[in-house]
C-alpha cells in the first residue's frame, strides 16, 4: 500500500480523494490556503478538491433550521439534519425500558 500523500496544493484531486484526511489536516489545509474553515468534513473535503481542481475557493452558509419539538413520540418524524437532543437522549431508554443509557457525545 502507498504512502498517504501530505496534503497541500500540488496534490491532484484524484488522489485526494482516495486517501483519508483528518478533519484536523482539512481546516489546517483550509487555513493556510485561505478557505473557509467551518463545516462539517464532507463540506471541507469538498471545498478543497474544488480548490485543487479549479483554483476557486467556495464559501458555503451555514443555517441551522432549529424545530421546537415539545414532545417526541414514535410517531414523531425525524427532521432533516438530525441532531441528538437532549430530548431524544431522554426518549430513547425511555420507550426501550433500559435505565442508564449513556450516548457519548
Amino acid at each position: 500500500m502507498n504512502e498517504r500523500p501530505e496534503l497541500n496544493c500540488n496534490i491532484d484531486v484524484k488522489t485526494f480523494r482516495e486517501y483519508y484526511y483528518l478533519k484536523e489536516e482539512l481546516t489546517d489545509f483550509c487555513r493556510k490556503n485561505n478557505l473557509q474553515t467551518t463545516g462539517s468534513k464532507e463540506e471541507l473535503t469538498e471545498r478543497i478538491a474544488v480548490f485543487l481542481e479549479k483554483g476557486e475557493k467556495i464559501r458555503t452558509s451555514h443555517s441551522r433550521k432549529v424545530r421546537n419539538i415539545s414532545e417526541i413520540t414514535l410517531d414523531t418524524v425525524i427532521e432533516d439534519n438530525f441532531v441528538c437532543s437532549e430530548k431524544h437522549r431522554a426518549f430513547f431508554p425511555s420507550y426501550a425500558s433500559v435505565k442508564n443509557t449513556v450516548f457519548p457525545v
